[in-house]
Protein backbone atom coordinates (compact mmCIF):
# COMPACT_ATOMS: atom_id res chain seq x y z
CA UNK A 1 0.00 0.00 0.00
CA UNK A 2 2.55 2.46 0.79
CA UNK A 3 4.55 1.86 -2.35
CA UNK A 4 1.58 2.33 -4.46
CA UNK A 5 0.90 6.18 -2.45
CA UNK A 6 4.55 6.28 -3.36
CA UNK A 7 3.64 5.76 -6.91
CA UNK A 8 0.93 8.14 -7.01
CA UNK A 9 2.67 10.73 -5.15
CA UNK A 10 5.47 10.66 -7.93
CA UNK A 11 3.02 10.38 -10.75
CA UNK A 12 1.40 13.61 -9.34
CA UNK A 13 4.64 15.49 -9.25
CA UNK A 14 5.47 14.42 -12.57
CA UNK A 15 1.90 15.71 -13.79
CA UNK A 16 2.46 18.90 -12.52
CA UNK A 17 6.36 19.47 -13.56
CA UNK A 18 5.00 18.17 -17.04
CA UNK A 19 1.87 20.02 -17.52
CA UNK A 20 3.89 23.18 -16.10
CA UNK A 21 6.89 22.36 -18.69
CA UNK A 22 4.42 22.50 -21.36
CA UNK A 23 2.93 26.01 -20.47
CA UNK A 24 6.80 27.67 -19.51
CA UNK A 25 9.14 28.15 -22.36
CA UNK A 26 7.58 31.28 -23.64
CA UNK A 27 9.88 34.07 -21.83
CA UNK A 28 13.36 33.56 -20.54
CA UNK A 29 14.24 35.01 -16.92
CA UNK A 30 15.04 38.39 -18.81
CA UNK A 31 11.39 38.39 -20.47
CA UNK A 32 12.47 37.42 -24.02
CA UNK A 33 11.16 35.17 -25.57
CA UNK A 34 13.31 31.86 -26.19
CA UNK A 35 13.39 28.66 -28.07
CA UNK A 36 11.51 25.70 -26.81
CA UNK A 37 11.89 22.56 -28.69
CA UNK A 38 8.12 21.05 -29.45
CA UNK A 39 8.08 17.29 -27.75
CA UNK A 40 5.11 15.28 -29.32
CA UNK A 41 2.80 13.73 -26.90
CA UNK A 42 3.47 10.38 -27.97
CA UNK A 43 7.22 11.49 -26.89
CA UNK A 44 5.64 13.29 -22.74
CA UNK A 45 3.85 9.40 -22.73
CA UNK A 46 6.92 7.91 -23.63
CA UNK A 47 9.11 9.99 -21.53
CA UNK A 48 6.41 9.44 -18.36
CA UNK A 49 6.96 5.59 -18.81
CA UNK A 50 10.59 5.70 -18.47
CA UNK A 51 10.34 8.23 -15.56
CA UNK A 52 8.48 5.68 -13.35
CA UNK A 53 10.43 2.61 -15.29
CA UNK A 54 13.22 4.45 -13.22
CA UNK A 55 11.59 5.27 -10.07
CA UNK A 56 10.87 1.47 -9.94
CA UNK A 57 14.44 0.47 -10.44
CA UNK A 58 15.78 2.55 -8.03
CA UNK A 59 13.24 1.26 -5.65
CA UNK A 60 14.67 -2.11 -5.98
CA UNK A 61 18.36 -0.74 -5.54
CA UNK A 62 18.90 -1.70 -9.63
CA UNK A 63 20.58 1.66 -10.12
CA UNK A 64 22.10 1.58 -13.17
CA UNK A 65 18.91 0.84 -15.01
CA UNK A 66 17.40 3.13 -12.97
CA UNK A 67 19.77 5.92 -14.65
CA UNK A 68 19.39 4.81 -18.01
CA UNK A 69 15.69 5.01 -17.82
CA UNK A 70 15.95 8.77 -16.64
CA UNK A 71 18.83 8.97 -19.00
CA UNK A 72 16.40 8.03 -21.80
CA UNK A 73 13.57 10.29 -20.71
CA UNK A 74 15.24 13.62 -20.58
CA UNK A 75 16.73 12.41 -24.54
CA UNK A 76 12.49 12.41 -25.55
CA UNK A 77 11.68 15.09 -23.21
CA UNK A 78 14.34 17.75 -22.48
CA UNK A 79 11.63 19.85 -20.42
CA UNK A 80 11.73 17.11 -17.88
CA UNK A 81 13.56 18.91 -14.81
CA UNK A 82 12.71 15.77 -12.80
CA UNK A 83 14.25 13.12 -14.81
CA UNK A 84 17.97 15.57 -14.48
CA UNK A 85 16.84 15.91 -10.35
CA UNK A 86 17.18 11.99 -10.26
CA UNK A 87 20.10 11.93 -12.19
CA UNK A 88 21.96 14.31 -10.30
CA UNK A 89 20.79 12.23 -7.28
CA UNK A 90 22.67 8.85 -9.40
CA UNK A 91 26.02 10.26 -10.33
CA UNK A 92 26.60 11.84 -6.69
CA UNK A 93 26.20 8.82 -5.25
CA UNK A 94 28.94 7.75 -7.92
CA UNK A 95 31.12 10.89 -6.76
CA UNK A 96 30.42 12.51 -10.38
CA UNK A 97 29.64 15.74 -9.09
CA UNK A 98 30.70 17.45 -11.93
CA UNK A 99 27.85 15.78 -14.07
CA UNK A 100 25.61 15.78 -11.09
CA UNK A 101 26.19 19.75 -10.91
CA UNK A 102 25.48 19.83 -14.23
CA UNK A 103 22.10 18.01 -14.31
CA UNK A 104 20.55 20.28 -11.21
CA UNK A 105 21.69 23.24 -13.60
CA UNK A 106 19.68 21.84 -16.07
CA UNK A 107 16.56 21.12 -13.29
CA UNK A 108 16.68 24.71 -11.82
CA UNK A 109 17.00 26.28 -15.55
CA UNK A 110 13.35 24.61 -16.11
CA UNK A 111 12.05 25.22 -12.58
CA UNK A 112 14.73 27.83 -10.91
CA UNK A 113 11.49 28.10 -7.99
CA UNK A 114 11.99 24.46 -6.90
CA UNK A 115 12.54 24.21 -3.32
CA UNK A 116 14.09 20.68 -2.81
CA UNK A 117 16.10 21.15 -6.51
CA UNK A 118 17.59 24.60 -4.43
CA UNK A 119 18.10 23.03 -1.66
CA UNK A 120 19.98 19.83 -2.88
CA UNK A 121 22.23 22.49 -4.93
CA UNK A 122 23.30 23.80 -2.06
CA UNK A 123 24.15 20.34 -0.64
CA UNK A 124 25.53 18.82 -3.69
CA UNK A 125 27.68 22.04 -3.92
CA UNK A 126 28.90 21.67 -0.60
CA UNK A 127 29.97 18.10 -0.83
CA UNK A 128 32.99 19.52 -3.26
CA UNK A 129 33.63 22.21 -0.90
CA UNK A 130 32.15 24.80 -2.49
CA UNK A 131 30.87 26.56 0.92
CA UNK A 132 30.53 30.37 -0.52
CA UNK A 133 28.54 28.99 -3.26
CA UNK A 134 25.89 26.61 -0.96
CA UNK A 135 25.90 29.95 1.59
CA UNK A 136 24.63 32.11 -1.30
CA UNK A 137 21.76 29.11 -2.43
CA UNK A 138 20.40 29.18 1.58
CA UNK A 139 20.80 33.11 1.67
CA UNK A 140 18.13 33.41 -1.72
CA UNK A 141 16.51 30.40 0.17
CA UNK A 142 15.78 32.27 3.41
CA UNK A 143 14.73 35.44 1.30
CA UNK A 144 12.28 33.75 -0.62
CA UNK A 145 11.02 31.78 2.13
CA UNK A 146 11.46 34.11 5.33
CA UNK A 147 10.02 31.74 8.13
CA UNK A 148 11.80 28.79 7.18
CA UNK A 149 14.56 29.05 9.76
CA UNK A 150 16.11 26.34 8.89
CA UNK A 151 17.60 28.06 5.40
CA UNK A 152 19.16 30.32 8.36
CA UNK A 153 20.93 27.88 9.88
CA UNK A 154 22.21 26.24 6.68
CA UNK A 155 23.52 29.66 5.31
CA UNK A 156 24.80 30.17 9.00
CA UNK A 157 26.61 27.02 8.86
CA UNK A 158 28.60 26.98 5.62
CA UNK A 159 29.44 30.86 6.60
CA UNK A 160 31.17 29.22 9.41
CA UNK A 161 32.94 26.69 7.19
CA UNK A 162 34.64 29.31 5.07
CA UNK A 163 35.33 31.86 8.06
CA UNK A 164 33.06 34.22 7.62
CA UNK A 165 32.04 34.27 11.41
CA UNK A 166 30.51 37.62 11.10
CA UNK A 167 28.41 36.79 8.78
CA UNK A 168 27.18 33.70 10.43
CA UNK A 169 26.47 35.83 13.38
CA UNK A 170 24.29 38.40 11.44
CA UNK A 171 22.61 35.61 10.24
CA UNK A 172 21.69 34.26 13.97
CA UNK A 173 21.06 37.28 15.03
CA UNK A 174 18.33 37.72 12.27
CA UNK A 175 16.71 34.36 14.13
CA UNK A 176 17.06 36.03 17.37
CA UNK A 177 15.29 39.14 16.00
CA UNK A 178 12.21 36.90 14.23
CA UNK A 179 11.94 34.22 16.84
CA UNK A 180 13.34 34.82 19.93
CA UNK A 181 16.50 33.31 22.09
CA UNK A 182 17.24 30.26 20.73
CA UNK A 183 19.28 27.66 21.77
CA UNK A 184 20.83 26.34 19.10
CA UNK A 185 21.50 29.86 17.55
CA UNK A 186 23.06 31.22 20.75
CA UNK A 187 25.51 28.38 21.27
CA UNK A 188 26.67 28.75 17.81
CA UNK A 189 27.12 32.25 18.62
CA UNK A 190 28.83 31.58 21.93
CA UNK A 191 31.22 29.15 20.34
CA UNK A 192 31.99 32.07 17.20
CA UNK A 193 32.72 34.60 19.79
CA UNK A 194 34.92 32.17 21.74
CA UNK A 195 36.76 31.50 18.39
CA UNK A 196 36.98 35.05 17.62
CA UNK A 197 38.67 35.10 21.51
CA UNK A 198 35.75 37.68 22.54
CA UNK A 199 34.86 36.14 25.82
CA UNK A 200 32.52 38.28 27.47
CA UNK A 201 30.40 38.27 24.41
CA UNK A 202 30.65 34.78 24.49
CA UNK A 203 29.64 34.69 28.49
CA UNK A 204 26.47 37.11 27.12
CA UNK A 205 24.93 34.28 25.17
CA UNK A 206 25.05 31.69 27.42
CA UNK A 207 23.54 34.01 29.67
CA UNK A 208 20.88 35.12 27.46
CA UNK A 209 20.33 31.69 27.36
CA UNK A 210 20.20 30.91 31.00
CA UNK A 211 17.63 33.90 31.46
CA UNK A 212 15.64 32.69 28.59
CA UNK A 213 15.26 29.32 30.02
CA UNK A 214 15.88 29.12 33.48
CA UNK A 215 15.08 25.54 34.40
CA UNK A 216 17.72 24.02 31.75
CA UNK A 217 20.77 23.73 33.55
CA UNK A 218 22.81 23.00 30.42
CA UNK A 219 23.28 25.67 29.79
CA UNK A 220 24.77 27.18 33.66
CA UNK A 221 26.67 24.04 32.90
CA UNK A 222 28.30 25.44 29.32
CA UNK A 223 28.71 28.37 31.38
CA UNK A 224 30.90 26.38 34.05
CA UNK A 225 32.89 24.95 32.29
CA UNK A 226 33.89 28.14 30.01
CA UNK A 227 35.07 29.27 32.89
CA UNK A 228 37.36 26.27 33.91
CA UNK A 229 38.65 26.47 30.28
CA UNK A 230 39.28 29.99 30.73
CA UNK A 231 40.93 30.08 34.30
CA UNK A 232 38.02 32.04 35.57
CA UNK A 233 37.81 28.69 38.58
CA UNK A 234 35.92 30.90 40.67
CA UNK A 235 33.47 31.63 38.87
CA UNK A 236 33.46 28.05 37.33
CA UNK A 237 32.77 27.12 41.03
CA UNK A 238 30.16 29.17 42.02
CA UNK A 239 28.17 28.49 38.92
CA UNK A 240 28.45 24.94 40.10
CA UNK A 241 27.28 25.45 43.46
CA UNK A 242 24.54 27.57 41.71
CA UNK A 243 23.61 24.60 39.55
CA UNK A 244 23.57 22.33 43.25
CA UNK A 245 21.20 24.50 45.09
CA UNK A 246 18.32 24.37 42.03
CA UNK A 247 19.50 20.80 41.68
CA UNK A 248 21.37 19.04 44.66
CA UNK A 249 21.91 15.84 42.65
CA UNK A 250 22.70 17.66 39.50
CA UNK A 251 25.56 14.58 38.03
CA UNK A 252 27.50 17.01 36.15
CA UNK A 253 27.62 19.65 38.88
CA UNK A 254 29.24 17.14 41.56
CA UNK A 255 31.32 14.61 38.81
CA UNK A 256 33.06 18.35 37.81
CA UNK A 257 33.40 19.87 41.09
CA UNK A 258 35.05 16.57 42.52
CA UNK A 259 37.29 16.23 39.09
CA UNK A 260 38.23 19.89 39.75
CA UNK A 261 39.48 19.52 43.08
CA UNK A 262 41.08 16.71 42.70
CA UNK A 263 43.67 19.03 40.36
CA UNK A 264 44.14 21.24 42.50
CA UNK A 265 45.07 18.47 45.67
CA UNK A 266 42.19 19.31 48.05
CA UNK A 267 41.25 15.49 48.06
CA UNK A 268 38.41 16.23 50.86
CA UNK A 269 36.64 18.05 49.07
CA UNK A 270 37.19 16.00 45.50
CA UNK A 271 36.27 13.29 47.88
CA UNK A 272 32.85 14.83 49.20
CA UNK A 273 31.15 15.44 46.10
CA UNK A 274 32.20 12.21 44.68
CA UNK A 275 30.38 10.62 47.41
CA UNK A 276 27.65 12.59 47.00
CA UNK A 277 26.98 11.46 43.75
CA UNK A 278 27.66 8.00 44.31
CA UNK A 279 24.86 8.17 46.97
CA UNK A 280 22.39 9.39 45.04
CA UNK A 281 20.47 6.20 43.43
CA UNK A 282 18.81 8.70 40.64
CA UNK A 283 21.88 9.34 39.46
CA UNK A 284 22.74 6.39 36.70
CA UNK A 285 24.87 3.97 37.74
CA UNK A 286 27.33 3.98 34.37
CA UNK A 287 28.10 7.25 35.12
CA UNK A 288 29.51 5.97 38.27
CA UNK A 289 31.22 3.44 37.30
CA UNK A 290 32.91 5.35 34.48
CA UNK A 291 34.11 7.04 37.08
CA UNK A 292 35.71 3.75 39.90
CA UNK A 293 36.77 2.21 35.86
CA UNK A 294 39.71 5.29 36.28
CA UNK A 295 40.93 3.88 39.29
CA UNK A 296 41.48 0.85 37.22
CA UNK A 297 42.45 2.05 34.11
CA UNK A 298 45.28 4.28 35.87
CA UNK A 299 45.86 2.13 38.57
CA UNK A 300 49.64 2.45 38.50
CA UNK A 301 48.99 6.21 38.93
CA UNK A 302 46.45 5.69 41.73
CA UNK A 303 47.31 2.84 43.65
CA UNK A 304 47.53 5.18 46.21
CA UNK A 305 44.16 6.11 45.79
CA UNK A 306 42.15 2.51 46.16
CA UNK A 307 40.83 2.91 49.76
CA UNK A 308 39.23 5.91 48.95
CA UNK A 309 38.11 3.84 45.52
CA UNK A 310 36.60 1.02 47.87
CA UNK A 311 34.53 3.27 50.01
CA UNK A 312 32.66 4.50 46.45
CA UNK A 313 32.43 1.34 45.34
CA UNK A 314 30.21 0.20 48.60
CA UNK A 315 28.58 3.69 48.52
CA UNK A 316 27.45 2.70 45.13
CA UNK A 317 26.73 -1.14 46.30
CA UNK A 318 24.11 1.16 48.92
CA UNK A 319 22.76 3.30 46.14
CA UNK A 320 22.07 0.43 43.70
CA UNK A 321 21.81 -2.85 45.34
CA UNK A 322 19.93 -4.67 43.26
CA UNK A 323 22.39 -4.06 40.05
CA UNK A 324 24.99 -7.08 39.79
CA UNK A 325 27.58 -4.32 38.07
CA UNK A 326 27.94 -2.72 41.42
CA UNK A 327 29.73 -5.90 42.49
CA UNK A 328 31.14 -6.60 39.76
CA UNK A 329 33.40 -2.87 40.08
CA UNK A 330 33.40 -3.52 43.79
CA UNK A 331 35.48 -7.21 43.22
CA UNK A 332 37.41 -5.69 40.02
CA UNK A 333 38.46 -2.86 42.39
CA UNK A 334 39.32 -5.57 44.72
CA UNK A 335 41.07 -7.95 42.81
CA UNK A 336 43.67 -5.49 41.23
CA UNK A 337 45.05 -4.13 44.44
CA UNK A 338 46.02 -8.08 45.24
CA UNK A 339 42.75 -8.96 47.63
CA UNK A 340 41.23 -11.53 46.38
CA UNK A 341 39.51 -13.20 48.72
CA UNK A 342 37.51 -9.95 49.70
CA UNK A 343 37.21 -9.75 45.50
CA UNK A 344 35.59 -12.52 45.61
CA UNK A 345 33.09 -12.19 48.50
CA UNK A 346 32.17 -9.29 45.99
CA UNK A 347 31.76 -11.51 42.61
CA UNK A 348 29.58 -13.93 44.46
CA UNK A 349 27.26 -11.22 45.65
CA UNK A 350 27.31 -10.10 41.67
CA UNK A 351 26.09 -13.25 41.20
CA UNK A 352 23.04 -13.59 43.27
CA UNK A 353 21.78 -10.64 41.25
CA UNK A 354 22.65 -11.60 38.14
CA UNK A 355 23.93 -15.07 36.56
CA UNK A 356 23.98 -14.30 33.09
CA UNK A 357 27.54 -12.25 33.22
CA UNK A 358 29.91 -14.12 32.00
CA UNK A 359 33.39 -12.22 33.11
CA UNK A 360 32.13 -12.11 36.43
CA UNK A 361 32.05 -16.01 36.87
CA UNK A 362 35.67 -15.56 34.67
CA UNK A 363 36.70 -13.92 37.21
CA UNK A 364 35.57 -16.66 40.02
CA UNK A 365 37.49 -19.20 38.28
CA UNK A 366 41.08 -17.55 37.94
CA UNK A 367 40.62 -16.31 41.84
CA UNK A 368 39.79 -19.86 42.96
CA UNK A 369 42.37 -21.18 40.43
CA UNK A 370 45.15 -18.82 41.77
CA UNK A 371 44.26 -19.41 45.50
CA UNK A 372 44.12 -23.29 44.31
CA UNK A 373 40.38 -23.52 46.24
CA UNK A 374 39.98 -26.11 43.71
CA UNK A 375 36.85 -27.69 45.75
CA UNK A 376 35.22 -24.31 45.02
CA UNK A 377 36.81 -23.84 41.22
CA UNK A 378 34.64 -27.84 40.71
CA UNK A 379 31.76 -26.10 42.50
CA UNK A 380 31.26 -22.86 40.33
CA UNK A 381 32.52 -24.45 37.14
CA UNK A 382 29.58 -27.24 37.37
CA UNK A 383 27.16 -23.98 38.39
CA UNK A 384 27.77 -22.21 35.20
CA UNK A 385 28.07 -25.21 33.02
CA UNK A 386 23.60 -24.49 33.55
CA UNK A 387 24.08 -20.56 32.09
CA UNK A 388 27.51 -21.36 29.40
CA UNK A 389 26.95 -25.07 28.84
CA UNK A 390 28.52 -24.32 25.17
CA UNK A 391 31.41 -21.89 26.93
CA UNK A 392 35.21 -23.78 26.34
CA UNK A 393 36.35 -21.57 29.65
CA UNK A 394 33.62 -23.41 31.90
CA UNK A 395 34.95 -27.01 30.71
CA UNK A 396 39.03 -25.83 31.35
CA UNK A 397 38.59 -24.87 34.40
CA UNK A 398 36.13 -27.63 35.64
CA UNK A 399 38.61 -30.17 34.65
CA UNK A 400 41.48 -28.36 36.28
CA UNK A 401 39.65 -28.74 39.52
CA UNK A 402 38.96 -32.49 38.97
CA UNK A 403 42.44 -32.87 37.99
CA UNK A 404 43.79 -30.81 41.07
CA UNK A 405 41.78 -32.77 43.15
CA UNK A 406 43.24 -36.15 41.41
CA UNK A 407 39.44 -37.06 40.20
CA UNK A 408 41.17 -37.62 36.99
CA UNK A 409 38.25 -39.67 35.49
CA UNK A 410 35.75 -36.89 35.79
CA UNK A 411 39.07 -34.12 34.67
CA UNK A 412 39.66 -36.31 31.50
CA UNK A 413 35.60 -35.71 30.28
CA UNK A 414 35.77 -32.20 31.10
CA UNK A 415 38.93 -31.36 28.43
CA UNK A 416 37.70 -34.35 26.72
CA UNK A 417 33.96 -31.82 25.83
CA UNK A 418 35.39 -28.41 26.08
CA UNK A 419 37.81 -29.02 23.30
CA UNK A 420 35.20 -29.39 21.14
CA UNK A 421 33.99 -25.84 22.33
CA UNK A 422 37.56 -23.96 21.73
CA UNK A 423 36.90 -23.42 18.36
CA UNK A 424 39.63 -21.37 16.14
CA UNK A 425 41.26 -20.50 19.88
CA UNK A 426 44.31 -22.38 19.07
CA UNK A 427 46.40 -20.97 22.49
CA UNK A 428 42.61 -22.54 24.33
CA UNK A 429 42.98 -25.64 22.20
CA UNK A 430 46.78 -26.46 22.76
CA UNK A 431 46.46 -26.03 26.80
CA UNK A 432 43.22 -28.33 26.76
CA UNK A 433 45.28 -31.10 24.75
CA UNK A 434 48.27 -30.31 27.09
CA UNK A 435 46.11 -31.03 29.77
CA UNK A 436 44.28 -33.76 28.51
CA UNK A 437 47.87 -35.20 28.50
CA UNK A 438 48.72 -34.68 31.50
CA UNK A 439 45.43 -36.22 32.38
CA UNK A 440 45.66 -39.65 30.29
CA UNK A 441 49.06 -40.27 31.45
CA UNK A 442 47.66 -39.97 35.30
CA UNK A 443 44.99 -42.27 34.50
CA UNK A 444 47.96 -44.21 32.54
CA UNK A 445 46.27 -44.21 29.38
CA UNK A 446 49.47 -43.37 27.57
CA UNK A 447 48.44 -43.94 23.77
CA UNK A 448 45.96 -41.06 24.49
CA UNK A 449 48.19 -38.91 27.13
CA UNK A 450 50.84 -39.23 23.93
CA UNK A 451 48.19 -38.27 21.23
CA UNK A 452 46.94 -35.34 23.14
CA UNK A 453 50.37 -34.08 23.76
CA UNK A 454 51.08 -34.68 19.89
CA UNK A 455 47.93 -32.26 19.39
CA UNK A 456 49.30 -29.93 21.56
CA UNK A 457 52.53 -29.39 19.82
CA UNK A 458 51.00 -29.45 16.51
CA UNK A 459 49.49 -26.46 17.78
CA UNK A 460 52.38 -24.55 19.75
CA UNK A 461 55.41 -26.61 18.69
CA UNK A 462 57.44 -24.04 20.96
CA UNK A 463 55.49 -24.83 24.52
CA UNK A 464 58.40 -25.31 26.46
CA UNK A 465 55.73 -26.69 29.43
CA UNK A 466 54.52 -29.17 26.87
CA UNK A 467 57.58 -30.49 25.70
CA UNK A 468 59.19 -31.09 29.40
CA UNK A 469 56.43 -32.77 30.61
CA UNK A 470 56.10 -34.76 27.13
CA UNK A 471 59.67 -35.67 27.45
CA UNK A 472 59.90 -36.50 31.61
CA UNK A 473 56.71 -39.33 30.70
CA UNK A 474 58.39 -40.71 28.29
CA UNK A 475 61.31 -40.86 30.02
CA UNK A 476 59.65 -42.57 33.08
CA UNK A 477 58.11 -45.00 31.11
CA UNK A 478 61.85 -46.02 29.00
CA UNK A 479 60.14 -45.07 25.96
CA UNK A 480 61.03 -43.08 22.83
CA UNK A 481 63.53 -41.59 24.28
CA UNK A 482 65.43 -39.88 21.59
CA UNK A 483 62.55 -37.76 20.61
CA UNK A 484 62.31 -37.08 24.25
CA UNK A 485 65.75 -36.06 24.37
CA UNK A 486 64.88 -33.30 21.32
CA UNK A 487 62.28 -32.01 22.96
CA UNK A 488 63.86 -31.39 26.35
CA UNK A 489 66.50 -29.87 25.06
CA UNK A 490 64.26 -27.63 22.38
CA UNK A 491 62.67 -26.53 26.28
CA UNK A 492 65.42 -25.54 27.63
CA UNK A 493 66.65 -23.37 24.36
CA UNK A 494 63.51 -21.88 24.64
CA UNK A 495 63.44 -21.53 28.32
CA UNK A 496 67.15 -21.47 29.58
CA UNK A 497 68.11 -21.78 33.07
CA UNK A 498 64.62 -23.53 34.41
CA UNK A 499 65.95 -26.01 37.23
CA UNK A 500 62.46 -28.31 36.65
CA UNK A 501 63.37 -28.37 32.44
CA UNK A 502 67.41 -28.96 33.07
CA UNK A 503 65.90 -31.80 35.94
CA UNK A 504 64.12 -33.09 32.75
CA UNK A 505 66.89 -33.53 30.48
CA UNK A 506 69.03 -34.62 32.88
CA UNK A 507 66.85 -37.55 33.72
CA UNK A 508 65.69 -38.28 30.39
CA UNK A 509 70.09 -39.02 29.36
CA UNK A 510 70.06 -40.39 32.61
CA UNK A 511 67.05 -43.24 31.10
CA UNK A 512 69.13 -43.22 28.05
CA UNK A 513 72.06 -44.60 29.89
CA UNK A 514 74.34 -41.06 29.05
CA UNK A 515 75.63 -40.67 32.71
CA UNK A 516 78.54 -38.35 32.07
CA UNK A 517 76.07 -35.60 30.13
CA UNK A 518 73.13 -36.77 32.90
CA UNK A 519 75.59 -35.52 35.69
CA UNK A 520 76.76 -32.17 34.05
CA UNK A 521 73.05 -31.11 33.35
CA UNK A 522 72.01 -31.98 36.66
CA UNK A 523 74.60 -30.55 38.11
CA UNK A 524 73.26 -27.10 36.12
CA UNK A 525 69.72 -27.92 37.57
CA UNK A 526 71.04 -28.00 41.31
CA UNK A 527 72.58 -24.71 40.42
CA UNK A 528 69.83 -22.98 38.80
CA UNK A 529 67.74 -23.53 41.93
CA UNK A 530 67.85 -20.91 44.43
CA UNK A 531 66.90 -23.83 47.01
CA UNK A 532 67.61 -27.19 45.18
CA UNK A 533 64.73 -29.60 46.35
CA UNK A 534 64.96 -33.00 47.25
CA UNK A 535 64.20 -34.59 43.98
CA UNK A 536 67.06 -32.87 42.52
CA UNK A 537 69.34 -33.87 44.84
CA UNK A 538 68.35 -37.43 44.84
CA UNK A 539 68.67 -37.43 40.93
CA UNK A 540 72.01 -36.60 40.76
CA UNK A 541 72.74 -39.41 43.68
CA UNK A 542 71.22 -41.72 41.13
CA UNK A 543 73.62 -40.81 38.47
CA UNK A 544 76.74 -40.66 40.62
CA UNK A 545 75.90 -44.08 41.52
CA UNK A 546 75.43 -45.35 38.38
CA UNK A 547 78.96 -44.01 37.27
CA UNK A 548 80.39 -46.07 40.47
CA UNK A 549 81.12 -43.16 42.89
CA UNK A 550 78.80 -44.69 45.70
CA UNK A 551 79.49 -42.93 48.49
CA UNK A 552 79.03 -39.52 46.82
CA UNK A 553 75.55 -41.03 45.96
CA UNK A 554 75.00 -42.05 49.22
CA UNK A 555 75.80 -38.61 50.52
CA UNK A 556 73.57 -37.16 48.35
CA UNK A 557 70.69 -39.54 48.73
CA UNK A 558 70.86 -38.21 52.70
CA UNK A 559 71.25 -34.50 51.61
CA UNK A 560 67.73 -35.70 49.79
CA UNK A 561 65.97 -37.03 52.96
CA UNK A 562 66.83 -34.17 55.15
CA UNK A 563 64.92 -32.06 52.73
CA UNK A 564 61.86 -34.54 52.46
CA UNK A 565 59.94 -34.91 49.37
CA UNK A 566 62.08 -37.67 47.69
CA UNK A 567 60.87 -40.54 46.26
CA UNK A 568 59.30 -43.20 47.94
CA UNK A 569 62.60 -45.49 47.85
CA UNK A 570 64.92 -43.02 48.51
CA UNK A 571 65.18 -44.39 52.45
CA UNK A 572 66.00 -47.76 50.62
CA UNK A 573 68.51 -46.65 48.52
CA UNK A 574 70.15 -45.04 51.93
CA UNK A 575 69.35 -48.25 54.08
CA UNK A 576 70.75 -50.71 51.36
CA UNK A 577 73.27 -48.31 50.15
CA UNK A 578 72.17 -49.36 46.57
CA UNK A 579 70.33 -48.13 43.86
CA UNK A 580 67.16 -48.76 43.50
CA UNK A 581 64.89 -48.18 40.62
Amino acid sequence: MNRIKYFLLVFCVLQFTLGHAQKRGKKSKDGKNKVVVEVSNASKIKAERLFFDGQRAKLIGDLEGAYENFNDAVKLHPQLDAAYYELAQLQQLGDDFVSAQKNMDKALAISPSNVWYQRYQGDLLALQFKYDEAAEIYNNLKSEHPKEYDYYFQEAYYLILTDQLKEAIEVYDEIEEAIGVQGDASLQKHKIYSRLNKPDDAVKELNKLIEAYPDDLQYRNELADFYLINGQTEKAVNTFEEILEVDPNNVYALTSLADYYKTTGESAKALEYSERAFANPEIPIDAKISVLYNYIKYYNERKDQMDEAFGLADILIGAHPKEAKAYAIAGDLRNLASQPEEALVYYYQSLEQQKDIFTVWQQIFFINSDLQEYGELVKYTNLAKEYFPNQALVYFFNGLGFQQLNEFADAEKSYSRGVKMAGDNAELKAQFYSNLGNTYNDLKKYAESDESFDKALELNPRNAFVLNNYSYYLSLRGENLKKAEEMSLLSNEIQPNSSSFLDTYAWVLYKSEKYVEAKEWQIKAIEASDSPSATLLEHLGDILYKLGDKKAAISKWEEAAELKGGSDKLIKKIDGQTLYE
